[in-house]
């Protein structure tokens, strides 16, 4: 695959340079003109268990924002129904269900960083998976002119991007991936003792129960927090995609027919695929000195990973790139971005193919 040259550029120079607009079944959350509460209208006459409605925020992190509403209408953050997580810095706007509100309440709603707008009941809730697509408006700024031209041609001509993880699941210097490695290997021992370097409250944990039981590594994991443990091992399971990807893509491999449009998930149930694409996942897969019968912990039951597919590429939709005057950098330009992804891949993800932020 032909390398992209990247380019320098700010991201989120200001919370309105980043701009996400949930799309889901029958509803489209836009940003509002102006960030203000507007008057709250419900229907009375057809309640139900559930009360739907948009949620806008601005600066303010997804769940901080779930927990206030929860606060302010008198309801558990569980009764807060959401079908996906959006940025912090950012102006943002999803579609939320509130389980059995007081309207009163609702009414009297005000916040200086939250929105709640276009109410409607349902009678179920708002989960995770509800969510079709997000779509972004995002200002790259303090870029040079020629930089700009050339990346702006590039991106344009762009329909898809390879559906990599982003370096955020890798941990600091890859730390997450050492980790995953010395549980996959039965190292456990020497996993402890790498994530109590790494996090602090998890050593505390593993002091006490070490102190009761001195050589009881197995026993001391299975007491962790079971989402940070599967963290370590879906990192090397995320790296050993994002390797068979690059590879993949660099011999020419084509992701966009039908019937090759997937890559593994290493687990033990996991099938390599015919071909040169299964090749290069038995040839990653033992570069990291791994097996698949490595993913079945049956020592730690809840660690033990089946195995699944991720799509290569990602389809982009909707994609507009304009060039103009930074007025907040002088003699810079700005690329003003507009394209809608599907749920569950990170804007990020696609402008890193593009650009390092500075």
């Amino acid at each position: 695959m032909k390398e992209i040259e990247i380019v320098q550029a700010k991201l989120k120079h200001k919370v309105e340079d980043f701009i996400v607009e949930e799309i889901g079944d029958k509803w489209d959350a836009k940003i509002s003109k102006e960030f203000k509460q507007p008057e709250i209208i419900i229907n009375k006459n057809e309640p139900k268990d559930f009360l739907w409605c948009e949620m806008e925020k601005r600066d303010i992190d997804h769940f901080t924002a779930i927990k206030e509403v929860a606060q302010k209408l008198g309801k558990r953050r569980g009764e807060i129904g959401y079908a996906g997580t959006k940025d912090k810095r950012a102006i943002t706007s999803q579609r939320i269900s509130i389980f059995q509100p007081d309207i009163e309440k609702i009414k009297l709603f005000n916040h200086p960083n939250i929105i709640l707008k276009n109410f409607k009941w349902n009678k179920r809730k708002i989960k995770m998976g509800y969510l079709e697509a997000n779509h972004f408006k995002i200002i790259l700024r303090d870029i040079d002119k020629k930089d700009a031209i050339k990346i702006s041609n590039k991106i344009r001509k762009k329909d898809w991007f390879p559906n990599y993880f982003g370096p955020q699941r890798f941990g600091i210097n890859g730390n997450n991936i050492k980790i995953g490695n010395l549980i996959l290997k039965r190292k456990f021992k020497e996993a402890i003792k790498e994530i109590s370097d790494d996090n602090l409250r998890q050593k505390e944990i593993f002091q006490y129960y070490l102190s009761r039981n001195p050589n009881s590594f197995v026993e001391v994991i299975k007491k962790a927090d079971r989402k940070t443990m599967l963290m370590y091992i879906h990192s090397v399971q995320s790296k050993i995609f994002n390797k068979i990807l690059e590879q993949a893509l660099e011999e020419g491999l084509n992701f966009t027919k039908q019937g090759q449009t997937s890559c593994l998930l290493m687990g033990y149930k996991s099938r390599f695929f015919n071909g040169r694409l299964g090749e290069i996942e038995q040839q990653v897969l033992a570069s990291h000195n791994l097996n698949l019968e490595d993913f079945d912990i049956k020592e730690i039951p809840y660690l033990r990973i089946k195995g699944s597919f991720r799509k290569a590429i990602t389809e982009i939709k909707d994609l507009e790139a304009e060039i103009e005057d930074d007025e907040e950098f002088e003699g810079s330009k700005k690329i003003k971005l507009e394209f809608t992804l599907p749920s569950g891949v990170y804007a990020t993800t696609f402008l890193e193919n593009f650009f390092t932020f500075n």
